[in-house]
């Protein structure tokens, strides 16, 4: 049984052995190198009006590194820059294994935690291509235009900014809001009056008049995914005071000069580029994807840094997928989001661990091992016990016999002295073989004494 039991716990002690340097053999590349699944990730997919390189990609396989990555028309041609359109693009991705590692022939490849299509060059190398339709997004108003106070002949000047849009249209009320047109057609309504700007963000109207007064004007955003528009921005127009003139005596009549031709209104000149202009900027933030800053009506920037991140992780990433997390800048609140690796237990931490456990494996087996030598000494002892107890009572009771049957034989001759001294029983003598062949009887020397005395 004790037999049994050591081969049981040894065997016990070898699995836990053999587990645990399985669980030390990585998961992603074999001893000599293999690599069996590479994970790619692209930071976003792309949205119609964005930058056609403003996803990154990256890869956080061991012993893989991102080679080349470009995007290619429907019609198969490198997409050099510019924006995304509505079209199919072809994004391509070329991941090398670095020496040692290389790639095994029954090779799994993810792009964005869903298998890809890829094609190997070699061993070492890999080509991923997947087709991607830009997703359309609605206009995304970052800044809205202010109102504007001036001067009658003054300057008013609006700036309206959002995203993914394609067409900016101005639109113009007056006060009771009765009539309504594009800010291109204000000059029929007023003459004199001019309009400017960059004919998308930013609307300027000239040569301000009077009855502009209370005018509101509003910028509509149209792109692929849709529509937007901003608030209202007045103008509101400070006419100066006209003092009332002193009566003067009436002249004597002169000839009338002949009417010279009135100049023609210059336009005020633009904000950006007027040296005695002082910026303004806006308390929202504009930003992109990798920036923010603050921007003044003329366009001027201020402020401008790369986002501070926070991120905050939404899915936790496995073995058998990447997870997710999500980034949001602590000064503008630009939020995007990315995926993560499963990065899982160091190799340094999984080695401590598994010296701890085969540490309390051998603690519990020299436990058990000693627990069962000790039950087989304590049983030894108590049969060593037992056997030495009943010898003990043998020879205890082979003294007594001794000593009783000395004893005897002591009182016999005692008794038969007693009767040569007295002169009776001479021949009492005769019979001491008879008393010694009966061991010792007590009553049988009693009769034989008595008998020889009625003698």
């Amino acid at each position: 049984m004790a037999a049994t039991k050591k081969r049981l716990i040894t065997a016990l002690i070898l699995v836990c052995l053999c587990l645990s340097f399985c669980a030390l053999v990585p998961t992603q590349a074999s001893a000599d190198g293999e690599i069996s699944k590479v994970l790619v990730t692209l930071s976003r997919e792309p949205v119609a009006m964005d930058g056609v390189y403003s996803a990154s990609v990256a890869t956080s396989t061991e012993g893989c590194s991102i080679v080349s990555y470009g995007w290619y028309d429907s019609g198969g041609s490198l997409v050099d820059g510019g924006n995304f359109g509505t079209n199919t693009y072809t994004v391509e991705i070329v991941v090398n294994a670095v020496d040692p590692y290389h790639f095994a022939d029954t090779l799994e490849v993810y792009l964005n935690n869903s298998a890809v299509n890829y094609s190997l060059n070699g061993s070492s190398s890999l080509t991923i291509r997947r087709d991607y339709t830009p997703q359309l997004w609605a206009p995304s108003i970052t800044k809205n235009p202010t109102s504007e106070n001036v001067e009658v002949g003054e300057l008013a000047s609006f700036v309206a900014i959002a995203s993914y849009t394609e067409t900016y249209e101005w639109t113009a009320t007056s006060p009771d809001g009765k009539t309504t047109c594009n800010c291109n057609d204000l000059p029929d309504l007023f003459p004199g009056v001019s309009i400017g700007g960059d004919g998308k963000e930013k609307m300027n109207i000239r040569n301000v008049p009077a009855e502009m007064d209370g005018w509101k004007v509003r910028c509509t955003f149209k792109g692929p995914g849709g529509s937007a528009t901003s608030n209202w921005a007045t103008v509101n127009v400070k006419v100066p005071a006209t003092p009332s003139p002193s009566p003067s005596p009436s002249p004597s009549p002169s000839p009338s000069p002949s009417p010279s031709p009135s100049p023609s209104p210059t336009a005020s000149p633009n904000p950006a580029d007027d040296p005695n202009h002082v910026h303004t900027y806006s308390g929202t933030w504009s930003y992109d994807d990798s920036k923010h800053w603050r921007e003044c009506d003329c366009g001027a920037r201020t402020d401008e840094a790369e986002h501070d991140m926070e991120w905050t992780e939404l899915t936790e990433a496995t073995k058998e997928s990447p997870g997710m997390e999500q980034g949001v800048c602590k000064v503008c609140g630009y939020t995007t989001q990315r995926e993560t690796e499963y990065k899982g237990m160091s190799l340094i931490l999984k080695i401590l661990l598994w010296i701890v456990i085969i540490a309390a494996l051998l603690a519990a087996a020299w436990f058990i091992f000693n627990t069962i030598s000790n039950n087989k000494r304590r049983k030894r002892r108590k049969k060593s016990s037992r056997g030495s107890g009943s010898y003990s009572s043998r020879s205890e009771s082979s003294r007594h016999s001794s000593d009783y049957s000395g004893r005897s034989e002591s009182s016999r001759r005692s008794s038969g002295s007693s009767h040569s001294r007295n002169g009776s029983h001479s021949s009492h003598e005769h019979y001491e073989g008879r008393h010694g062949q009966h061991g010792g009887n007590s009553s049988y020397d009693q009769w034989d004494d008595s008998r020889w005395g009625d003698r």
